[in-house]
């Protein structure tokens, strides 16, 4: 559903770091229709923009959601070559 710098049927994650605080990005992740309903105008706004497509929640903890969107800034700043240079260690 995602892509680092692609928009796909959501969209592109790099950068997501610089979009939303950690906390709201926590939010999202673990239940984003919740977010939707509570009427934030940025998870509105993403919805709508997105052909109304709801994210499916997932049952992760927040050091596992702080691990995602560590590796997707590591991958936003390397140009998507970090995967690349860990595996070569």
């Amino acid at each position: 559903c995602h892509a680092l710098h692609d928009v796909v049927v959501g969209p592109a994650l790099a950068g997501l770091h610089a979009r939303r605080p950690e906390k709201w990005l926590l939010a999202w992740v673990k239940n984003s229709g919740k977010l939707v309903a509570s009427g934030d105008e940025y998870a509105v706004r993403i919805f709508n923009q997105y052909q109304r497509q709801q994210m499916p929640n997932f049952a992760l903890s927040d050091q596992e959601i702080r691990r995602i969107l560590a590796y997707l800034k590591a991958e936003s700043r390397s140009g998507g070559t970090a995967i690349s240079a860990v595996a070569s260690n």
